[in-house]
């Protein structure tokens, strides 16, 4: 786990406040408290998280063990304790190093793990060598008490990585396990790589990661330079390390792990700042180093190191590696995927065929899901490899990499099975063999569902347009049935009615043309007028029944006919307006048409008590509207809603033929009907 500064002790503030206040509060100390000021370090370290909170002035002197002015992070030892130092009020010019001895005036803080002093101002005397530091060993290091000490321990070195420019030495002392780490930035070139798995002696400060109960967590030192990590003196001249194949690892009177050796190999992978994958005469083999190595796939190198147990093959974890030459890598080995589980072909370069089953990416690259004959591994292309084209899922992919295996049983005692991944070297390392057939199975289930959806939606619509069918012959007949009756009622009414009294006045004609010849005039006058009036209604009768009238007139002369015929009383005027170039439509549309407007004329004429009556019709590209405006009384429209067959009719009429209606009126405004139908 690699650190940055604001993760430690100390660094997160108890108090905070702006510069000028934060000095005006330290000046104020003697006259507020009235308490004698601590001076120790080991004093102020014993208050209680509570009592430390209550601001307790503070005058120390000391040395200061550990400066970072960019991470504000300061530790002051005075000679027998060591203490951090929290926001301290000064400017980058007088900024104390490491060394000064200085003086220290500030408040207690409670801190986050340990009290500290807050507030402070620093007053620095002089620079002198550090103090010698205390000798610790790996169970001190593990105590919560010696944080914030100036401490130095004997420890093993790991590894030594690099991180931002930070270098850290992963160590061990006895049964502690700590980092220690050197601020950077620092050049590669300058970092011990050489010292990982070796004894060394650290001097530096020792920090501490917590959580939010102020319960340690992990152990880390702070160094302030290379200087302070000395490599301890083996007590024997070391041997020149041998070279050796990677066959002869582990193997009985074969290299152990106290065993310095080298080992040549050519690079089929780097993975910077973790290792490298050699291939050997013997193998491939894992050299684990966080050493910058400029090794291309291809470039032979020789490694210098301990060996090191893996979990299916010997590792090499060296302290140093080096470019050689330029060496070959051999075709990588075909296999199935169960055959590469074998441990011989860990860190091998294999080829596989597989079905892809999908594709994600990570923080470590891009991730292929594979399977072949029931075995589902991974393979991975880093980020820095090249980024891989779109693959379609169900591919026959042939990959070729690094086999990585991971055992199942005391590695990883949840697991089941070994697991295998495949690490790619470039996106050339994936070809499509084949690509998935079309009729995936999930593709059948669709393409079924979809054909037993089709018919379904067939036998729906068939039912409705049956059913459709049905309630038109339906309605259909019911109007036929009310059409008869109302032709019924009409003759009856009229026409009927009219030849019974024709035949009346014909009877007293006959009766008094002897006595009385001018009574019996005046008799067939009347029988006169009343066929004139029967005959009209006849025609009226006859019109109703056939609207166009057999093609005997258009539209347009059927509606001013009956304007004619509806005013000839006298009181209303009408005149009829024709836009466009009229045409014949087709029969339904006209009988519609002329129902509408006898509709509105009469409406016009009876109820409205319009004085004038404009009848207007447009012909458009493939629409006609006909529009009756009046200049009667006029009503509201919505109280007329549901009410009276007329309008209702109107509607039914324009709808059936998927046109529109409007009527537009008020009160004392006169009315407006208007309908366009498609044509």
């Amino acid at each position: 786990m690699l650190l940055h500064p604001a993760t430690a002790s100390g660094v997160c503030a108890s108090m905070q406040f702006s510069p000028p206040v934060l000095a005006l509060l330290v000046a104020l100390i003697p006259f507020v408290s009235g308490a004698a000021p601590l001076t120790t370090a080991k004093e102020i370290r014993a208050l209680s998280p509570d009592k430390a909170a209550q601001g307790l002035p503070v005058e120390l002197s000391g040395v200061i063990t550990f400066a970072n002015e960019p991470a504000i992070t300061l530790f002051v030892h005075d000679g027998d304790s060591g203490i951090f130092i929290e926001q301290p009020v000064q400017g980058a010019a007088t900024w104390p190093r490491t060394g000064d001895r200085v003086s220290v005036k500030g408040v207690t803080g409670k801190g986050l793990f340990v009290p500290v002093i807050a507030a402070p101002q620093i007053a620095v005397q002089g620079n002198q060598p550090l103090p010698g530091a205390r000798s610790i060993t790996g169970e001190d290091l593990g105590q919560p008490d010696l944080d914030c000490d100036w401490v130095s321990i004997e420890a093993q070195v790991k590894e030594v990585l690099m991180n931002d420019g930070d270098v850290v030495f992963e160590c061990q002392a006895g049964p502690c396990e700590f980092h220690a780490l050197i601020e950077g930035p620092l050049p590669p070139e300058s970092v011990p790589w050489g010292l990982a798995e070796s004894r060394v002696r650290i001097r530096g400060v020792v920090a501490t990661i917590f959580n939010a109960s102020r319960q340690m967590t992990r152990r880390f030192m702070r160094v302030n330079a290379l200087d302070d990590v000395k490599p301890l003196d083996r007590g024997t001249a070391e041997a020149e390390p041998r070279l050796i194949g990677a066959d002869e690892l582990f193997r009985f009177h074969g290299a152990g792990p106290e065993d310095l050796v080298r080992l040549r190999g050519t690079t089929m992978l780097a993975l910077p700042g973790r290792g490298l994958f050699l291939r050997t005469d013997a193998g491939g083999i894992w050299v684990q180093t966080a050493q910058p190595v400029d090794a291309k796939p291809g470039t032979l190198v020789e490694v210098e190191g301990w060996p090191r147990v893996g979990a299916m093959k010997p590792i090499i974890r060296a302290r140093g590696a080096k470019v050689i030459g330029e060496g070959e890598i051999p075709p990588p080995l075909h296999l199935r995927a169960r055959e590469v589980l074998h441990a011989k072909h860990e860190s091998e370069l294999v080829s596989l065929d597989a079905e892809l089953l999908d594709v994600f990416r990570g923080e470590d690259g891009t991730t292929l899901e594979l399977r072949d004959s029931g075995v589902v591994f991974r393979g991975l292309l880093a980020e820095t490899d090249g980024a891989l084209p779109d693959f379609i899922a169900g591919s026959t992919l042939r990959v070729a990499g690094i086999a990585q295996i991971t055992s199942a049983g005391a590695f990883a005692p949840l697991q089941e099975e070994d697991k295998l991944l495949v690490r790619l070297r470039s996106p050339g390392d994936i070809r499509v063999v084949a690509l998935p057939s079309w009729w995936t199975t999930r593709r059948v289930v669709v393409a079924a569902g979809s054909i037993i959806a089709g018919m379904l939606g067939i036998y729906a619509v068939a039912r409705a347009r049956r059913r459709g069918e049905q309630e038109t012959q339906r309605r259909e007949f019911e109007a036929v049935l009310a059409e008869r009756g109302r032709f019924a009622r009409e003759i009856h009414d009229s026409l009927a009615q009219g030849l019974t009294s024709i035949s009346l006045q014909l009877e007293c004609v006959r009766d008094e043309i002897s006595a009385d010849p001018g009574r019996a005039k005046g008799h067939l006058e009347t029988a006169r007028g009343l066929v004139r009036d029967s005959l009209r209604e006849a025609r009226r009768t006859v019109w109703n029944l056939r609207p166009l009238a057999l093609g005997e007139a258009d539209l347009a002369t059927a509606l001013q006919r009956f304007a004619e015929d509806l005013t000839r009383s006298g009181g209303t005027t009408c005149s009829q307006q024709i836009e466009g170039s009229p045409r014949p439509l087709p029969a339904e549309h006209e009988a519609a048409l002329l129902r509408i407007g006898q509709e509105s004329l009469t409406n016009a004429v009876r109820h409205s008590a319009a004085e004038k009556i404009v009848l207007r019709l447009r012909y458009g590209d493939d629409w006609v509207t006909l529009s009756v405006r009046d200049d009667g009384k006029g009503f509201d429209v919505a109280e007329r809603v549901g009410k009276g067959f007329g309008l209702a009719g109107m509607h039914e009429r324009v709808e059936a033929l998927r046109g529109s209606l409007s009527i537009d009126s008020k009160p004392g405004e006169g009315t407006e009907v208007s309908a366009t139908l498609p044509t």
